[in-house]
């Protein structure tokens, strides 16, 4: 019983309340990043999020990365995109 209040405690630990909307609806697009139309390496992700990060930033945003950011034939995809 314990171990099993113990693990529901734990499990609610992890989940966070919904975004709740403020206004405007942002809609996240995903970001398709390469090196400057060239394609990146599977093993060049640290660069192509630098690139992402400079990118949002010059348009005053800024890069929300997340555990579902990916390779995909030579370009790296940021699922959030700018914030």
């Amino acid at each position: 019983m314990a171990a099993a209040l113990t693990l529901t405690t734990a499990l609610a630990a992890c989940a966070s309340p919904a975004p709740r909307a403020t206004g405007a609806v942002m809609v996240a697009a995903p970001l398709r990043v390469t090196d400057n139309g060239l394609p990146f390496a599977m093993d060049e992700g640290a660069r192509a999020k630098r690139v992402a990060m400079d990118t949002c930033a010059a348009t005053g945003r800024v890069l929300r990365p997340s555990i579902y950011d990916r390779f995909d034939n030579g370009a790296w995809i940021f699922v959030e995109g700018c914030a």
